[in-house]
C-alpha cells in the first residue's frame, strides 16, 4: 500500500505522481536483482518510500515486487 492516502487511487486513475516514473500497464524490463532481464508490465504501485516500488507481472514468474531503480522502459522486441 502506498504511504500517502489517495496517491495509489490517483495513480490508478492515470494521474502523474511526483517521483513515480511508470504508469499502470507500462512495459518494463527489470535491470537488477533476482529478476534481471525479465520483461513485464506494471500492475500496481506498491509504495513510495524509500523509493517507488511496483508489482510487475512477469510471464515466467507471475507478479513480482520491483523497485523503480531496477526498472527501465522496455524496448520493442
Amino acid at each position: 500500500m502506498t504511504t500517502n492516502h489517495g496517491v495509489g487511487d490517483r495513480w490508478l486513475a492515470g494521474e502523474a505522481v511526483p517521483g513515480v516514473a511508470f504508469a499502470l500497464h507500462d512495459a518494463v524490463e527489470v535491470t537488477g536483482g533476482p529478476f534481471d532481464g525479465e520483461r513485464g508490465t506494471i500492475a500496481l504501485l506498491m509504495g513510495l518510500a524509500p523509493e517507488p516500488s511496483y508489482l510487475v507481472t512477469v510471464r515466467a514468474r507471475g507478479d513480482v515486487r520491483v523497485r523503480q531503480s531496477s526498472l527501465r522502459r522496455a524496448t520493442p522486441a
